[in-house]
């Protein structure tokens, strides 16, 4: 298979592959255009993001070298120095890194396994509308089922235990309990 580039797309790859990218390492008169470009229409970009969007799409260059242009541009403004002295001096290199490493992590995960809603009451009937109504004992997990030792996680970086009582309530709501055998009496509960 044949590729074929243009001569511009030639020279690119060939200086990609460099710390500035397409960008010499010494300022040029056109870099310096840039920036006094820059410097009269300061007012115009609200923030370096701006700037950064706006040399890479007018110029076409990547974001690496943007963020190159940039940088070299705020520091030589902080130091309040003319722009055309600067033709020919060095470039300040800057990158962006990308360090793999392991990342502390606590996580939280929601599921649904049986459990018991205790509550006392005179009959079945009022123990629903009790726990309906959030009135209850104690809730607790049946550690003999099969989703307590091998619980289907939906795993929810942001905390939102403090929903989890809700939803017990919730779900006692929607489901139809006439006759099921689900209540029982708490000495049954127990043995």
């Amino acid at each position: 298979m044949k590729i074929r580039l243009t001569e511009g797309q030639y020279n690119r790859l060939l200086t990609e592959d460099k710390d500035f990218g397409s960008l010499p390492d010494t300022f040029t008169p056109a870099i310096i255009k840039i920036f006094k470009l820059l410097n009269r229409n300061e007012q115009q970009y609200r923030t370096l993001k701006d700037i950064k969007d706006l040399l890479t799409q007018t110029l076409g260059i990547n974001e690496h070298e943007s963020n190159i242009l940039v940088h070299n541009y705020m520091n030589k403004l902080k130091e309040d120095v003319d722009f055309d002295s600067l033709i020919g001096q060095p470039i300040d290199f800057i990158g962006t890194y990308t360090i793999k490493t392991i990342m502390p992590t606590v996580m939280m995960a929601r599921t649904y396994i049986p459990g018991f809603v205790e509550v006392t009451a005179k009959s079945k009937e009022e123990a629903l509308q009790k726990v309906m109504s959030g009135e209850y004992n104690e809730m607790y997990l049946d550690e003999n089922s099969i989703e307590y030792g091998m619980p289907d996680l939906d795993y929810d970086p942001e905390s939102d235990g403090e929903i989890m009582e809700d939803m017990v309530i919730d779900h006692v709501r929607d489901v139809d309990w006439d006759d099921r055998e689900e209540i029982e009496d708490r000495i049954k509960l127990k043995k």
